[in-house]
This record gives structure tokens, C-alpha cells and sequence, in this order.
């Protein structure tokens, strides 16, 4: 005995197969989209880790040692200077009597500075009174 199925029926069951198949195909790409999004996921924080560690081993200005004078004598604008960085990575600092006070009057004075980012190696900067010192701790 033959079943015959009427041809709505045997078109129907070809739909179903062909969009089982496409369905099929669908999930192992959304899967596969997945696993990249995922992954580009990861990469971004560690990319993000990264810098953040970076950031920290720059860390912020600490002030080693800073002068005010000249050969005669000189002044500690070191606690000064310090307030001013207070958790700072960049600080524009005015080279004047308004540091630590004026420890040779009517002689021309410079700054000099140490300082260090984070737990990098000392730098020094100076300059002569009346200018502004830059300390940065910015690549």
C-alpha cells in the first residue's frame, strides 16, 4: 500500500526541513558570534587592566627634595610645593619668595627640584625666580 500526501503537505514537510537546516546553521553562528564577542570582551579589560596598572606605576607626583635659594642660602619648598601636588600627576609651580619665604633679599634665586611618579626613578627640574616649573608625571 502507497500513502500518497496531498502536495501542500509534502511542501510544507520541505519547508520545516529546509528551515530546521537554516535554524541549525543560524545557532552555530550566533554561537560563533558569541565566542568573538566574548572574546573581544576579554581583550578590552585586559587592554583596560593594562593602562590602569600603567597609571599606577606613573602614579602621582611625589616631592623628593626642592630648594628655593641660591649658593648662599636656601630655603626647604619642598613641604610647599608637595600641598600643591597633593594626589597630582601634572602641577605648574611659580618659582617666588611665596614658596618658603625669601632666604636672600634682592639676590636672584632659583628652584630646583626632585621629584618621583609613583615608584619611578627621581627626575629633576629648575629654574630661575619668575618663571613657572612645570612637574609632570605624563608621558
Amino acid at each position: 500500500m502507497i500513502i500518497q500526501f496531498p502536495m501542500k503537505h509534502t511542501l510544507s514537510v520541505l519547508v520545516l526541513a529546509t528551515l530546521g537546516m537554516t535554524a541549525g546553521s543560524a545557532f552555530s553562528q550566533s554561537m560563533e558570534y558569541r565566542r568573538g564577542y566574548d572574546q573581544g570582551y576579554r581583550d578590552g579589560a585586559e587592554a583596560t587592566t593594562a593602562q590602569a596598572q600603567q597609571a599606577t606605576r606613573m602614579g602621582r607626583i611625589t616631592i623628593v627634595d626642592a630648594q628655593y635659594g641660591n649658593r648662599e642660602a636656601r630655603c626647604d619648598a619642598g613641604p610647599g610645593i608637595q600641598q600643591i601636588a597633593s594626589r597630582r600627576r601634572y602641577i605648574d609651580v611659580t618659582v617666588d619668595n611665596n614658596l618658603c619665604g625669601d632666604p636672600v633679599p634682592n639676590r636672584p634665586k632659583r628652584l630646583s627640584v626632585t621629584f618621583r611618579c609613583g615608584d619611578g626613578p627621581e627626575q629633576r627640574v629648575g629654574g630661575p625666580e619668575g618663571r613657572v616649573l612645570a612637574i609632570s608625571c605624563r608621558q
